[in-house]
């Protein structure tokens, strides 16, 4: 699992961004920021004062606040019912805030929100998630820009949406939730001391979020043994001059979670090409006989041996065993090397949507384009690396069991395979 914290002041563009980089990472977005605002927007229709805390406090029992997330999107249900946009407005920002500084509403949402960060991988974004809400967070983050940046932004956006505003007032209002935000006795918005400081002031969203992504992966970015790297530089100074390897699309690579690595198979090189491709360790299972001379290589490298002719069911647990652990395999779909074939007519098993689904890991299709589908010395060839396939996307709730699992080795080998077409090797 990975768990991130955005913090920040009002303004600086924590939710967009955490959404964009929750889209790009495969993970789950939790928009601490909408529940207070919920919240607030309960307070407002029942016509309380924001500043009223003792009533406050007491309407909490009346109130039931639920998360939805479809494909990835949180949405929030205010007793039953979605909230939509009615809690972006500049006055129900005001309320969040208020009652934001009230302990009982802090510890009302603080189980809610652990929860989630508990049974996924999440980005959250607020004021005190690093420090309150997810203190063991693996990646910290404060985000900040100047007051007078966050204001024009927020001003765009209000003038965007039809509400009459001046900048003067929406500077004025951002100035005034810094103060309140950074000095209120109870999770003021501060940056834990672990977090990385960032400054989007003079950066776009697009420009915030690959920044913000590079910031992850960097600090997600498992530590690989000295032999695998020493190992994994010679293979890559080899395959360089013979194999020729060129990486197509490294930016879809993920970070911090585990996955299976899934590719097309028409040669013996096919494992060491995917290993020099990527940056993580990717594990791969091989035959017991091979074991018996170059077993201490094989193992140092992070393989493990599968006995395939007696069906190896310790072989699958490991597998699985392995990815809870956080990291990554390799399996060919195709269980074999098929050479000079088109994948696409080719038979493929149903282990990669067994050991996906028991696992409740996403995978990363990979296809390895070369002349006349073979991997040969001298010839060129080219590892693409395709999106990665998050486990919602390949749920199938319609399925079970052998069914489901046919039906995500299918899905994902038909994407493996529109890699290949869609690319061309010169």
């Amino acid at each position: 699992m990975i768990r991130i914290a955005l913090d920040g002041p009002s303004g600086a563009g924590k939710s967009t961004v955490a959404k964009e980089v929750a889209k790009k990472l495969g993970i789950i977005y939790v928009d601490t920021g909408a529940l207070y605002r919920t919240i607030g927007l309960y307070v407002q229709k029942k016509g309380v004062d924001k500043n009223d805390r003792e009533k406050i406090i007491s309407m909490l029992d009346e109130i039931k606040l639920d998360l939805v997330f479809k494909n990835g999107v949180q949405d929030v249900l205010l007793n039953g019912e979605g909230v939509g946009d009615t809690i972006r407005t500049g006055e129900i920002a005001m309320y969040a805030s208020a009652v934001s500084a009230i302990p009982e509403v802090r510890s009302f949402l603080l189980e809610t929100q652990r929860k989630i960060a508990r049974e996924n991988s999440v980005i959250m974004d607020g004021r005190d998630i690093g420090t309150v809400i997810m203190p063991d967070a693996n990646v910290k983050i404060f985000m900040v820009a100047s007051a007078k940046a966050r204001a024009e932004r927020r001003y765009k956006e209000l003038i965007a949406k039809g509400e009459e505003c001046t900048f003067e007032q929406v500077l004025q209002d951002i100035e005034q939730r810094d103060k309140n935000d950074s000095t209120r006795d109870v999770a003021p918005a501060v940056a834990a001391k672990d977090a990385i400081r960032f400054d989007n002031s003079k950066l776009d969203k697009d420009q915030t979020v690959a920044e913000i992504i590079k910031i992850i992966k960097k600090k997600t970015k498992k530590k690989l043994n000295k032999f695998y790297k020493f190992i994994k530089f010679l293979f890559a100074k080899i395959a360089k001059l013979i194999l020729r390897v060129k990486v197509k699309n490294p930016q879809n690579e993920v970070f911090g979670k585990p996955y299976i690595v899934c590719s097309n198979h028409t040669s013996m090189a096919d494992a060491v090409v995917t290993i020099i491709a990527m940056k993580n360790q990717v594990r791969y299972m091989g035959k017991k006989e091979a074991f018996k001379v170059f077993g201490w290589f094989f193992k140092a490298m992070g393989a493990y041996p599968i006995d395939r002719k007696n069906g190896d069911v310790g072989a699958i647990k490991k597998t699985i065993n392995i990815l809870k652990e956080g990291d990554c395999v390799g399996i060919f779909p195709q269980g074999t090397r098929h050479p000079y074939e088109n994948p696409r007519d080719t038979e493929i098993k149903d282990g990669v949507g067994m050991i996906a689904s028991r696992a409740g890991v996403g995978i990363l299709p990979i296809y390895i384009k070369t002349k006349c589908n073979k991997v040969k010395i001298f010839r060129r060839t080219e590892v693409i690396i395709g999106e990665y396939i998050s486990p919602e996307e390949i749920s199938f709730p319609e399925a079970a069991g052998k069914e489901k699992y046919k039906k995500i080795s299918e899905y994902v080998f038909d994407k493996i395979c529109t890699l290949g077409e869609n690319a061309e090797v010169k």
